[in-house]
């Protein structure tokens, strides 16, 4: 059974960090130098346990210096893909934005990412911008539209899933 659990930056975040260096750094080539941010200081995460326990995938909430709420750097390793990890961190942050009083919920997706972020709420805000060579997209999510139910788990229930919730996971 996978699950879940919050950390502050005040706690042990070596494992957020590790996951976030694998998948970032060594597997999708941004650089190691920017992966961690003044932002990470003030930080709520959401730690994913798999199947086996093991730390497998992670996001982040943060206030920005808008007074937005945004989630980002949420990834999940190679490895354990699949399970349904991506789709709990994304349920966690936003639960807690909710229930931190945010109006709505800021993100920039990946472009690839893009669908598997409107199954929450988001929709695209903007024109594709790049993030160290790889096209992103703002999305919004307005607190009343958020769907805190997210993907469909595998039961065929998102539009164009077929069942394949590989196409679901966040990489």
């Amino acid at each position: 059974m996978i699950r879940g659990k919050f950390l502050t930056s005040q706690e042990d975040v070596s494992a957020v960090m590790d996951i976030r260096r694998r998948v970032f750094v060594e597997e999708q080539g941004y650089s190691a130098d920017t992966e961690i941010d003044g932002f990470d200081k003030m930080a709520v995460y959401a730690l994913a346990f798999d199947e086996n326990d093991r730390p497998a995938g992670t996001g982040r909430l943060i206030i920005n210096d808008e007074s937005r709420f945004q989630i980002g750097r949420v990834c999940v390793l190679k490895e354990a893909r699949g399970q349904g990890l991506g789709d709990l961190v994304v349920r966690m942050l936003l639960y807690r934005a909710l229930e931190l009083g945010a109006g709505e919920i800021w993100l920039g997706a990946q472009l690839p990412a893009v669908g598997f972020y409107a199954r929450y709420g988001f929709q695209p805000i903007g024109e594709i911008y790049d993030d160290e060579g790889v096209p992103h997209r703002w999305m919004r999510a307005k607190a009343e539209e958020v769907n805190l139910e997210g993907s469909c788990g595998g039961h065929s229930r998102c539009a164009g899933c077929a069942g394949d919730c590989s196409a679901c996971e966040e990489k």
